[in-house]
């Protein structure tokens, strides 16, 4: 199955009896969601919609919802989200094959087990669509799409850098475009400058910058970012969390560089492949040695906030100091 031909369902008002949306992208998940829904009923029909949210215990009412005919419509639409009904063998699955042809299921889940009943009665009489995050080219065009919707020119370059800069969720992409689309759309067409002032740096980006400076034992470098994150009201202990999963990525890397293993990092590292020359070159500012005392630095500090014996920021700045030493 592709997008193409959920596209066309709606276009030509054509349902299956079921549908399962699932994966790691919720922005495409809800898209999909709200646009069938929409379809199906139009806009105001809430007397032949019945939604379930959340973990479902009583199969009962699902079936009877199954069952109801519409009233006064062409169909009856059943929205069922995050149920976990897809983790463990359930009567539904029986049922399936049974829904009436004038209902039309939409299943939202985060994750399925293929291996359940569930699972393979739906894709016999309906469509499953996986949505997965998708690669920076594929966002890239998006960005580029929904710009040129509105008017708006960027370059491929240049959308490339937004996505980068934003990062590779679809809900924090399009809620930061909005915002860009809003600010130059007089004059049509975005550039760096004005990705740069909408568009502010993530946290994670900046300790890519404070990392730097730790490596390079610039001290007063990394303890003015430091204090210049905390006077942006940035969390110390998320700051703590960030350099930890950073310190810890760079032993990893080393390690695994120093067997050999270089091509197998990003994926178990969870690391954007973009970002991986930088991790790279910043592996060359550490020993092993010194990476892992690093590690356990962190595990330490994060110990010393937990248990109340040293205050949160102070806690931060001295590992810092530590680690730029």
């Amino acid at each position: 199955m592709s997008l193409s031909t959920l596209d066309d369902h709606i276009k030509k008002h054509s349902f299956k009896r079921c549908y399962l949306l699932y994966g790691a992208e919720p922005y495409m998940i809800r898209y999909y969601k709200n646009a069938l829904k929409t379809a199906i009923l139009g806009s105001g029909d809430a007397i032949n919609l019945s939604t379930f949210s959340g973990k479902i215990t009583d199969i009962s009412s699902v079936i009877a919802a199954m069952q109801t005919l519409p009233f006064f419509s062409e169909y009856r639409c059943i929205v069922i989200e995050n149920s976990g009904l897809f983790s463990a063998a359930n009567e539904l699955s029986s049922y399936i094959d049974k829904i009436p042809e004038t209902t039309v299921i939409i299943f939202a889940e985060t994750e399925v087990d293929k291996r359940t009943k569930l699972y393979k009665a739906i894709t016999k009489i309906g469509q499953v669509e996986e949505f997965k995050i998708q690669n920076e080219n594929e966002l890239s065009k998006a960005i580029i799409n929904k710009l040129a919707s509105n008017n708006i020119s960027i370059s491929p370059e240049l959308a490339k850098y937004f996505v980068i800069r934003i990062g590779m969720s679809m809900d924090e992409l399009f809620s930061e475009s909005n915002k860009l689309i809003a600010y130059v759309y007089e004059k049509k067409v975005a550039t760096k400058e004005d990705i740069d002032y909408v568009c502010p740096r993530q946290l994670s980006d900046k300790i890519f910058d404070l990392m730097d400076f730790i490596g390079k034992k610039e001290r007063e470098n990394a303890m003015a970012l430091y204090l210049d994150l905390i006077s942006l009201q940035e969390s110390p202990i998320k700051i703590l969390s960030l350099i930890n999963t950073h310190f810890y990525r760079l032993h990893c890397i080393k390690q695994w560089i120093d067997e050999g293993r270089k091509g197998e990092i990003a994926k178990p590292l969870k690391i954007n492949p973009y970002y991986m020359p930088k991790y790279i070159e910043q592996t060359q500012n550490f020993s092993t040695e010194k990476l892992k005392e690093a590690v356990n630095q962190c595990l330490f500090t994060d110990n010393a906030i937990k248990t109340g014996e040293m205050n949160e920021e102070i806690a931060v700045e001295l590992l810092i100091i530590r680690c730029s030493a």
